[in-house]
């Protein structure tokens, strides 16, 4: 209430000063105007009494006409001030009621509130009174409870807190025990269906389609006499394309049709775009052969070089040696268990990729590891397991990335995984392989057996060249002239067949054929 009045007087205060103000500048407008229409009529004065041509009651007299015309526009000048500072009081004093009215309001509304705020202060007090001695009543029955309780229980109120303590905390080991236990059911179920929705989602993002590769490709041909042709005169074009390519050249009864056998997908393509230039071109002859099938293992090889490059672009390796990309390039003849080595590697690649970034893994690490784990099946060095022969191809070319190493090496897990990247390469290959339609495990054992034919053969001395034909049933060996004779290719024949026989498991009957061919050419000049 007090701040109130004095917010009053301090507005009264305001008011009467401004009004003040306005009285002062009015009568000082008044005062100034006087002085300047007595200033004027002295000018004048002084002007008039200069003027030559004038007595001086002339002069006084003129004089004193403009004085009085100073003297009536300074007094209506006056009046208009007058009537300014009047209305302008006006409007003060309006302000002033206006203020007033307000200050009445406001000081009725605070003598209000003031007045509920006492009512409420004398409940609140009242309430505290009755809570404080609600407290002393709720004291005094619970030291009696207290006392009435120990009487019972045959206990101290010290034993009785012990025994408390240790009830309530072996409860909440309970508690805890139970809690800890649903929360490691819920991470696992978590966890179990996070990895799942992952696998699957990377193996829908990287599926690719498959071809499954087979030992054989047939062609057709318009002119039945063609066959004629690809056979030659004593059989002696077909003889060349065969020792020339390792591949087996059928032309049976088949109407229009002839077929080329081998299970070596690069020599069966050597063979097939060879056939498919004689057939075009119609000269067939051993000369011809030769040099087509010299021609077209050139082509394959920039093809296989071509592939690689396009691996390498696809994975984002873009550096990668001249050696490394032609063995990638090689991918795209070599299947295992039916499944195309560069699908295979794209795929695992990918899913590779994926992972490591899901599980925080180096991503490049993983991803060069899915490209060279395989690469190791195309090497020319034999006797090892491939991913063996993996581990040494990038230790030649990639220094100090032990990551890397470890991760090609153990994904057939007959090495220990050191590090996450090799882990994530086992389930890329794991997923990849064993996803439905993406492999055949017959076909990959037919190929062990095909190789392990040729192995036998080419480890003895003096063999140029060996190839399993007719799906593995005949093992073809080319002897070296110089250094084999007629006598020694019987013996050689014998051994292999005996040594296929103690070593190998396969269906039916395998015919060795050792040949052994001099040719002498001199040119006509």
């Amino acid at each position: 209430m007090d701040t109130a009045l004095l917010l009053v007087f301090a507005i009264l205060l305001v008011l009467a000063t401004l009004f003040g103000a306005v009285a002062v500048y009015f009568f000082t407008q008044v005062k100034k105007v006087k002085e300047d229409a007595k200033k004027q009529v002295e000018e004048a004065i002084q002007k008039g009494k200069a003027m030559a041509d004038l007595t001086e009651e002339q002069a006084i007299e003129k004089a004193s006409q403009i004085a009085k015309n100073k003297l009536l526009e300074a007094e209506k000048r006056a009046l208009e001030l007058e009537g300014q500072a009047q209305a302008t009081a006006r409007d003060v004093r309006e302000k002033l009621k206006e203020q007033e009215r307000i200050l009445d309001d406001r000081e009725r509304n605070l003598l209000s509130r003031s007045k509920s705020i006492d009512e409420r202060a004398n409940a609140i007090e009242q309430k505290e009174r009755s809570l404080e001695q609600a407290k002393r009543d709720v004291t005094k029955v619970r030291e009696e409870l207290g006392v009435k309780l120990q009487q019972i229980a045959g206990l101290t109120k010290q034993e009785a807190e012990a025994q408390l303590k240790s009830q309530v905390e072996k409860d909440m080991q309970d508690w805890y025990a139970k809690r800890i236990r649903e929360a490691e059911d819920q991470v696992k179920m978590s966890s179990d269906e996070i990895s799942k929705e992952i696998l699957v989602e990377t193996m829908v993002n990287s599926a690719t389609d498959y071809v499954v590769e087979t030992t054989t490709t047939t062609f057709t041909i318009d002119d039945e006499a063609m066959k004629g042709k690809i056979i030659g005169k004593d059989g002696r074009n077909i003889r060349t394309f065969e020792k020339l390519t390792g591949v087996d050249l059928i032309v049976d009864e088949a109407p229009n049709q002839v077929t080329l056998s081998c299970f070596d997908p690069i020599r069966r393509e050597v063979g097939a775009l060879a056939l498919k230039k004689l057939l075009e071109d119609g000269r067939v002859h051993p000369g011809s052969i030769e040099e087509t099938v010299e021609k077209v293992k050139k082509d394959v090889l920039k093809v296989i070089k071509k592939t690689g490059e396009d691996i390498a672009y696809e994975t984002g390796f873009n550096n990668l040696p001249s050696e490394i990309i032609m063995l990638l390039g090689r991918f795209k003849y070599r299947f295992s268990f039916g499944q195309n080595l560069v699908k295979h590697t794209l795929e695992m690649v990918k899913i590779g990729e994926s992972l490591a970034i899901e599980m925080g893994a180096d991503v490049e690490t993983t991803k060069l590891a899915c490209l060279l784990h395989d690469i190791g099946k195309v090497a020319p060095e034999e006797g090892k397991q491939h991913h063996h022969i993996s581990g040494e191809i990038a230790r030649k070319y990639f220094k100090n990335n032990d990551r890397l190493f470890n991760a090609i090496e153990a994904h057939h897990y007959d090495i220990e995984s050191k590090y996450i990247e090799a882990e994530l390469v086992r389930i890329a290959d794991a997923i990849s392989g064993a996803r439905p339609g993406a492999r055949r495990d017959s076909y990959e054992e037919y190929i062990k057996r095909v190789r392990a034919l040729e192995d036998i053969a080419r480890k003895h001395g003096g063999v140029k060249e060996a190839y399993a034909i007719h799906a593995g049933r005949e093992v073809r060996v080319i002897v070296k002239p110089e250094e084999v004779n007629d006598e020694d290719t019987k013996v050689m024949a014998h051994k292999i067949a005996k040594e296929i026989e103690e070593t190998q498991n396969y269906p039916g009957v395998i015919k060795v054929n050792v040949i052994r061919e001099l040719r002498a050419t001199e040119e006509a000049k």
